[in-house]
């Protein structure tokens, strides 16, 4: 059965795989909370301002449940989340260690990884700004796979923008599997964000330049390269800008391009303008940095716009 629409039409809609967190803290507690990088982009989305939606497939259970709450209560539309009996809600578990964190999944046969593109209705990118997928959205099935190409053709017919984050998982496929699928898509996508790890991994390349130019050359629009605690690179026609980031204390990386991604998007919608868009997310992604876990460092508007203002 579908779910009932959380807080109204939306102008981002985030295609994939939302997972429930299990994160083993160094006090030996262990805490409870949700994550996916689609999931989180589009919550980071919701709390920097925009109309977020989801596409998705959760268990009939309470980690199911669990998500689909979180969404009403952060305004995220989920009409086109499918419950689904046959299959569980996916999990995911972070562990902190003296060398930072590492991640094990549970997501094999889960419900996410049901997505089809059968699961696609017609007419529901009517009035959406932007799809936005990433490399785990078509990493994780063949039937997703399939289903991010069907639903970027759908989302360009109905006159909505593609963006994509590469997110390249090596658990999942190698970065050749993931290039022969992601090339096929690059034509598709107006709004690219690699990181320098994925890109470097991808292309071959180590030139923050030439990385552009290559990912431009197959027929993307606009590159957004993050490079870390170097900030990111805006480039796409004669534009070609380095947005410095802004100082952060590193506690914890999970979910920073992510809310990267959401804050961009939202951004952008209300401003037009990829370089200022660009600075809104450096801030948002700092902020994300200094707190543990996906959900919980996603910041909100007026946190950014201290950090800016500052």
């Amino acid at each position: 059965m579908r779910c009932g629409m959380g807080g109204g039409e939306a102008d981002i809609v985030c295609m994939g795989e939302p997972l429930f967190e299990f994160a083993w803290r160094r006090d030996g507690t262990i805490k409870p909370g949700i994550g996916g990088d689609v999931s989180n982009c589009a919550v980071a989305a919701a709390r920097s301002g925009a109309k977020a939606g989801m596409i998705t497939r959760l268990g009939e259970d309470s980690l199911g449940e669990r998500i689909r709450s979180l969404y009403h209560d952060e305004g995220i539309a989920t009409t086109h989340v499918i419950r689904d009996a046959a299959a569980p809600t996916g999990i995911y578990f972070i562990e902190y260690g003296p060398d930072g964190h590492s991640f094990s999944y549970r997501r094999a046969g889960s419900a996410a990884c049901r997505l089809a593109s059968s699961d696609l209705a017609p007419g529901m990118f009517a009035g959406v700004s932007f799809l936005h997928l990433s490399g785990i959205s078509q990493a994780i099935s063949e039937s997703c796979r399939d289903a991010s190409f069907t639903a970027m053709e759908m989302a360009r017919s109905a006159g909505a923008k593609v963006s994509f984050d590469t997110n390249l998982r090596r658990s999942l496929w190698t970065p050749a599997a993931a290039w022969e699928t992601l090339s096929a898509s690059l034509p598709q996508i107006d709004f690219l964000f690699p990181s320098m790890e994925d890109a470097q991994a991808l292309l071959g390349l180590s030139d923050p330049d030439a990385i552009c130019d290559e990912f431009l050359r197959h027929g993307v629009k606009t590159v957004l390269l993050t490079l870390g605690e170097e900030g990111a690179i805006v480039a796409g026609g004669d534009m070609r800008i380095r947005i410095p980031a802004y100082s952060a204390q590193l506690v914890d990386a999970t979910a920073a391009g992510d809310t990267f991604d959401g804050a961009f998007l939202a951004e952008f919608l209300r401003c037009g303008d990829p370089e200022a868009a660009t600075r809104f997310a450096c801030a948002a992604a700092s902020l994300a940095v200094e707190k543990t876990g996906a959900v919980d460092s996603i910041p909100y508007l007026r946190e950014i716009r201290t950090r800016m203002a500052a």
